[in-house]
């Protein structure tokens, strides 16, 4: 049985730690896991562009809030262009460009929680305040499947309920 890495996280991850999550994302890949994104810009964008780099499409998937390529934003794009030519797989959601805040906000946490129920473990980089990844990793609490939580500056932190039920790395300087 093949197993799904969720990679996740927050949107103001520094470039920095690029090169970190792609060293996580090859080891994943190596022990025979397929690799999760939600496609957003920064965790999500540098384990999707590392799947890429590594040339292992096949083995990734992007969980959208979107009905469609147009709704990531404009610098994931050619990624997930690249993704999809080498065999990546997109599992569309509903989200509508354009549509009202609550609707996107909908979808996007929607998107969360369908990543979470296909994963077997979620692996989070906080940076600052993330309020979408945390959500994502309370979710997989709650699903009882391991979290792996990077805390990577910007003030992240994890609550206590969270924290004492997940294994959390203090990686503030790469």
């Amino acid at each position: 049985m093949v197993h799904l890495a969720g990679f996740v996280g927050s949107r103001s991850l520094p470039a920095r730690f690029a090169p970190f999550v792609s060293s996580l994302v090859s080891s994943f890949l190596a022990r025979g896991f397929r690799v999760a994104s939600g496609g957003a810009v920064g965790a999500d964008q540098f384990a999707l562009s590392a799947v890429v780099q590594l040339g292992a499409s096949a083995s990734g998937v992007v969980f959208s809030a979107w009905s469609s390529a147009a709704g990531f934003p404009a610098s994931v794009r050619p990624t997930v262009s690249r993704f999809q030519a080498f065999g990546g797989q997109v599992v569309w959601g509903p989200g509508a460009v354009g549509a009202p805040r609550q609707q996107v906000v909908s979808a996007l946490l929607g998107r969360n929680r369908r990543l979470v129920s296909a994963c077997s473990c979620v692996v989070a980089f906080l940076h600052g305040s993330s309020r979408g990844s945390l959500f994502t990793v309370r979710q997989a609490v709650r699903a009882g499947i391991p979290v792996y939580v990077f805390l990577c500056g910007g003030g992240a932190s994890l609550p206590p309920d969270l924290a004492s039920r997940c294994l959390v790395f203090n990686k503030e300087v790469i």
